[in-house]
């Protein structure tokens, strides 16, 4: 069934003309064609507008149009400004398919087929002049009497060598009759063909729900298969059941998930030499200072600022209103005789004292994009789906104030997971 490309609701024709849910239009900075929920209409530089011609010299003059809330949420978090919703679900995909078209795969090795991070597919390729297999078009050795990447037979029977060119043989085979070597995690030995299973460097139990492969807790996608990883069962730092954690996190270093006590923010100095905010655990946090926690005033100037332009006349009517307003206020006070007293309000200090009401309960099903009163479960699934989508390891490759947005998010998920969590549990 199609689906509005922003918020990924599926389009109805509803009954008696209510909840009907149709394309409306078509955004003028992305050009998708989105739901009515999603268009509306926004003051952009008219340069923003990347599907209308722009009259040169006029790129940033403002200018009236059709935005998605999609490119809408990323206009506001582009220029520092919190978004009052949460991101769209169209904007998680393009932001996912963003991820892995600028993802270098750093912690690919030679007999990966997918990246651990990003799930990317990785394209192998032969090298030092070396054939590929027939069967799979995995690099391999003429050498080699068997594909290490499928196990397909070449008809060889080669005596094994300790070194391959292009290849680091640093394993020994324990099949009973081979003596030959393999690199890590070669899913076949290359000499005698047998299926191999590799121990995760990190330990644990985990197992890819596709192909069944064991996977290193580290790994936020199988290397073989690309399907998302499961998550573990306990901390590794603390030992603590995640099923029974508050929140939970990937650490940006290690890349292992712990639980909301063992990991915290810290400053740690780029490769340029600039100080950024990473979310490290108490392993690998140690040593760095944390970050000074941001003051509230410059958030409100910033959100001023970007509706400065569109109630400066307004502004200046209500002013003129308030100033009429007050002179004759002035002079009923004047001609009021010396000796009336206010009358005393003994309600507002009274009621003064009130807490303040707490937040609406939905707010935090909302943040999370699920319905209130949804089961625990998916709850959680929503929440660590969040997490990951909005961890600032996302926008690394952006300036400082991106990543604190980022960061920002982050804890923004985790309250309204742990307000879920309290409220269902």
């Amino acid at each position: 069934m199609r689906a509005c490309p922003c918020c990924r609701e599926v389009l109805t024709a509803g009954i008696l003309g209510l909840g009907v849910r149709r394309l409306a239009g078509s955004c003028e900075v992305c050009g998708d064609t989105v739901c009515q929920v999603c268009l509306g209409t926004q003051v952009l530089a008219a340069g923003d507008f990347r599907q209308r011609p722009v009259v040169p010299g006029q790129a940033h003059r403002k200018a009236r149009g059709r935005v998605c809330r999609a490119c809408w949420w990323e206009h506001l978090t582009e220029r520092g400004i919190k978004p009052p919703f949460p991101a769209p679900p169209g904007q998680r995909e393009r932001a996912a398919r963003a991820e892995r078209a600028t993802c270098q795969h750093p912690g690919v090795t030679q007999a990966m087929g997918f990246c651990p991070g990003c799930g990317d597919e990785v394209e192998w390729k032969a090298e030092h002049g070396n054939p590929v297999c027939v069967a799979c078009e995995a690099p391999s050795h003429p050498r080699f009497n068997h594909c290490w990447a499928c196990g397909e037979s070449f008809d060889e029977a080669n005596t094994p060598e300790p070194q391959a060119l292009g290849y680091r043989l640093e394993f020994d085979c324990d099949a009973e009759d081979c003596t030959g070597k393999l690199a890590w995690l070669m899913p076949y030995c290359p000499w005698c063909g047998e299926a191999k299973h590799w121990d995760p460097a990190s330990g644990g139990h985990l197992e890819c729900t596709e192909c069944e492969r064991r996977l290193d807790r580290a790994w936020a996608h199988c290397v073989r298969c690309g399907e998302e990883a499961p998550l573990p069962d306990d901390c590794p730092r603390c030992g603590q059941d995640l099923e029974d954690a508050p929140s939970a996190t990937r650490c940006e270093s290690c890349r292992n998930i712990v639980c909301g006590d063992c990991f915290d923010t810290r400053v740690v100095p780029s490769d340029s030499g600039e100080r950024q905010e990473r979310l490290l655990c108490a392993t690998c946090g140690v040593g760095f200072e944390v970050p000074t926690p941001p003051s509230a005033e410059p958030e409100d100037e910033d959100d001023d600022a970007g509706d400065e332009d569109v109630r400066a006349d307004d502004d200046a009517e209500e002013g003129a209103e308030s100033d009429e307003g007050d002179e004759n206020d002035s002079n009923a006070d004047a001609d009021e005789p010396p000796d009336v007293e206010p009358e005393p309000e003994p309600e507002p200090r009274a009621e003064a004292p009130r807490a303040p009401e707490p937040a609406p309960v939905a707010s935090a099903w909302e943040v999370l994009g699920i319905t209130p009163g949804a089961p625990l479960a998916e709850a959680r699934r929503a929440y660590l789906a969040l997490v990951a989508q909005y961890h600032p390891d996302k926008v690394a490759q952006l300036g400082p104030k991106l990543q604190a947005l980022a960061q920002e998010e982050t804890r923004r998920i985790i309250e309204a997971w742990e307000y879920v969590r309290r409220r269902t549990s």
